[in-house]
Formats: C-alpha cells, structure tokens, sequence
C-alpha cells in the first residue's frame, strides 16, 4: 500500500451519502389537512411548516376555513350527543385507548423526528421524555376508563324538618363527561401535550376539536390518524389547523362548546376567559410559569447543581415548569451559580435532528430574538450581571440561543418578573428562610417551585410556603405526569388535573327507607 492510500484515506470514487436528517416517507403529507368527522379535509390556505434548525420549508399545511371548523364541532356535537363514545362500555374504550398507546410506542423514532422537525427539541429528548409521555398517557387513560366510578354517601334531613325524621336517602355521586371539549395546545410540546389532554378527554367519555398552535401541526395530525386506525369513531376527534386569531377565535366563541381547556401564555389565557364569558363557557387554562428553584446550604450541593442546570435548560428552557429563577443561599451563592453556568456551557448545541443535541433552537427567529431581548435589556440597564453564556457553534441558524446564566438579578425588574420562556437563567442570592420564600413567591406566577436541603422539617416547612401548585423537594419536575400534578393558580391559571378536569359530577338521591 502506496503512503497515498494509507488507512486514514478513503478510495477515490463514490462516497457514501450523509445520513438523511429524516428517512423518507416519515413526513406523509404534504400539505397536513384538517381531521373532521373521521375523515380528512383539504379545503384551506396551503402555509408553510418551517424546520427551526434549518429555515426549511420541509412541508405545508392546511389553515382551516370557517366552514371546516363549523364542521368540526358539529361532528364533536353529534357524536357527543349520539352517545357513540361517552355511553361505550368502560372496557372497550380502555382497549382504544390501549392500541393507541402501543401504537406510539411502535412508531416512537419517528414521532420524536417529527417533533424534533417541527419544534426544535432536541430528537433524543424527545424520545426519552415526550414520545414515553405520549404512550403513557394513553396507558393511565385506559385503566382510568376501565375503573371509572363515583361514590355512595348516606344523607338524612334535618330531624325536625319532616315528621319522623323524614326519608333516609342514599346520595350516589357520579363524574360526567364535560361534553364538547375545545383543545387548545402549546408549541413547545405538541404531541406530549396534546396526547396528556386528549387521553384525559377521551377517558372522561368527551368528544373534542384540538387545534394544535400553528407553529407546530405535524405530531397532532398524526396522533389523530393514530387514533382513528386504533378504533375511535368518527367525530369523537377533530383536528382543525391555523391561527388563534382565526380558527382558535371561532373555537372559543361557538356556543355548542362545554368546555375549553388551553395550554399556553398568560395573555392567551385573558383572551380566551373573555370570550368564553359571553356563553358562560367553563375553561380550564394551564398558563405560564417563573418557577424557583431554592437552595440552601445544607443541600447535597452537586445535587442541587445538576438539577438546577436541567430545570433551566432542559427543551431550551421552553418549558412552564422550567427552574428559570435560581435562589440561593448567600454563603454558597458564588459556588453554586459559578457550577450551574460551568454545567450549561458544556451542554451540545446543534440540530435537533441530531442525536447528540441537547440544546437545539428555539421555536423560531422571533422567539429567539425576544429571548435575547430579555438578556440583552436586563444587562444594559445593569439589572442583572453576565455569569455564563458559551458561544455558540458556528453555521447555527437565527433561532438559536446560547444558554445563559445570569446573576445578581435585581429583585423587581423585568427579567426577575416575566417569563422569558427560553434558556435563561436568572439567579439571587437569600440570606434567611424567609427571605427565599418572599423571593420564590414574588412574581404573579404559581405554578412549580422547588426546594434543595437536607432537613426534612425545612422542606415540608417552605413547601407550605410556597404559593403554587406543585413542589419538589431534592428534585425538579414531577415524574407522574398524569394523576400526580398540583393544580396551577395566581398567573399560571387555574385547572383540576388528569381526567377530573373532564368531568362534571352528577348526584342522585334515592329514598330508600319512609320515615
């Protein structure tokens, strides 16, 4: 062998081809159409699907007419009202339910790709957190329809009210489904998401119309042929596509609606209790988040550390519950913060479609660009000093965000305040107890919030501090995604979980003894 053709050189000739960023055919239409009534409606605009990683225009889709989206809730209507899925028998929905969940398990690789394309998440993430959710939460909707019940109470009348005391009357409390569910869901994880509230709908005995945000449409049609081909009848699920402006308006407005749940920003929230104020429709609304994460000095402080840095950064800090303030106790302030930005600047930044990301862009430019607003506003007007931010790998495209720490944040500004919902971490130092519960429950927030220690009576004890929906202790985000969350309230919304959230509760009383 020639030194030209040593081991380290390839044959001139061919080369192997790259390795495609998507295998074919996992984008299956081009454009996403609308799922109505069981079957699929191409009557809209084509728009664009943009790649965030790339600037791409990989795929279209439908925006939805006014027509289409009458239809939709007119198939929800008559479904709901038919009693084709809320009076099946418990079982059979359990076994829909069921095929749904192996079916997203089966095709997991390629419902984490199209996430991956159509968010910005990073494809491994996916893969172990949001695809598992999805499945899982189909999984937990089944046994939840296979074990529905109520309660039984006794009750009697007062015992002067009637002559002999009256009836003794047995009370059986029964939950309902809410009816016709209007599904609203975030960008930031659309197939997670979506199938957490559509498995609780559907457990409940609902019928829905989901409107994925249009950002992001591809995991939710998909999962809606999923369910289709697992045996859910026709109009049970619908799928509309478009803007919140259009579509969603004429969702929220429609007075054939029971319920209308959102998953999304504060503002958002405002609007859609507004307009279902004027039909009196009940809503249910998971919002937004600035979530605390406190540490004190007696915490197992590497601990602290690695989740600190994950509850700031995992999914691009585009997460409700992310840990996007960092409180810590003054006499290890420095350390902690300095090894919190030390851990994010070795995080991988790259294509989401790369299995060795973590860090991938963000939704788009111009969430990007208001991301970096935050940091950029927060350093000049000196509310906040620069502890960490690596830069980024060259070529990236404008929607990436490198992962910032900053500390010294000023109690009061803008940064402390708002939900930058992107990776950013703002960071304060507490020298008392109660002073970190007057920092973690100083924003309009009330979502998540967490606490590192290692006394058992400090954690219980700001746990019950702590004005929000859910704690961690020693830890950050809840593993039981489905019937262990807290209910968010103050700026995060207000919304029962799991299956509760669809269901009404119903009493009859029965007189079973005369008096």
């Amino acid at each position: 062998m020639s030194a030209a053709m040593s081991a380290g050189e390839r044959k001139p000739g061919p080369q192997p081809a790259a390795e495609p960023r998507l295998r074919p055919g996992w984008l299956s239409t081009d454009p996403y159409p609308q799922l109505i009534g069981g079957r699929e409606a191409t009557g809209g605009t084509p728009l664009p699907i943009t790649d965030p990683s790339t600037g791409e225009r990989p795929a279209r889709y439908l925006a939805a007419t006014a027509e289409e989206v009458d239809a939709a809730i007119a198939a929800a209507r008559a479904s709901f009202d038919t009693g084709v899925w809320r009076r099946m028998p418990g079982p059979r929905k359990a076994e829909v339910l069921e095929a749904a969940a192996a079916a997203i398990r089966a095709d997991a690789a390629r419902f984490a790709a199209l996430e991956a394309l159509d968010t910005g998440k990073a494809v491994s993430g996916a893969l172990t957190n949001d695809v598992y959710e999805a499945a899982n939460a189909f999984s937990y909707a089944a046994a939840v329809a296979r074990t529905a019940h109520g309660d039984v109470r006794r009750a009697t009348f007062p015992p002067e009210l009637l002559p002999g005391g009256g009836p003794r009357v047995l009370t059986v409390r029964e939950p309902e489904p809410a009816g016709v569910v209007v599904e609203l869901l975030p960008w930031n994880g659309p197939l997670m998401t979506g199938s957490q509230r559509i498995a609780s709908a559907l457990a409940a005995g609902c019928s829905i119309v989901a409107k994925p945000p249009a950002d992001a449409v591809i995991t939710l049609v998909e999962l809606g042929r999923l369910l289709t081909a697992a045996g859910l009848p026709p109009g049970v699920l619908n799928i509309v596509l478009g803007s919140g402006a259009t579509v969603g308006e004429q969702l929220i407005t429609d007075p054939r609606v029971d319920l209308i749940s959102l998953t999304g920003g504060t503002a958002t929230g405002r609007h859609v209790m507004a307009a279902a104020a004027r039909n009196l429709t009940p809503v249910h609304l998971e919002l937004g988040g600035k979530s605390p994460v406190v540490v004190f000095a007696d915490a197992d402080l590497e601990q602290a550390v690695g989740w600190a840095m994950m509850a700031a950064f995992v999914n691009m800090g585009e997460v409700c519950v992310a840990g996007s303030r960092l409180l810590v106790e003054e006499s290890v302030y420095e350390d902690v913060v300095r090894s919190v930005a030390a851990a994010a600047a070795t995080l991988p930044v790259g294509d989401a479609l790369d299995p060795k990301t973590f860090i991938g862009p963000l939704i788009h430019e111009r969430h990007a660009n208001r991301v970096r607003g935050y940091v950029s506003r927060a350093l000049g007007a000196g509310d906040a000093t620069l502890v960490g931010a690596p830069e980024l790998p060259p070529g990236l495209g404008p929607a990436y965000a490198a992962p910032t720490v900053l500390g010294g944040v000023r109690r009061g500004c803008e940064l402390e305040q708002e939900e930058v919902f992107g990776p950013v971490l703002a960071a304060m130092p507490f020298r008392t107890e109660r002073e970190a519960g007057e920092l973690a429950n100083g924003t309009a927030y009330g979502l998540n919030g967490t606490v590192f220690t290692g006394n058992l009576e400090r954690a219980f004890r700001f746990a019950d501090t702590l004005d929000c929906g859910e704690v961690n202790v020693n830890c950050h985000f809840a593993p039981d995604m489905n019937g262990g969350r807290g209910e968010p309230r103050r700026a995060s919304g207000f919304s029962r979980t799991g299956v509760d959230a669809y269901t009404r509760i119903k009493a009859v009383n029965i007189s079973v003894h005369s008096g």
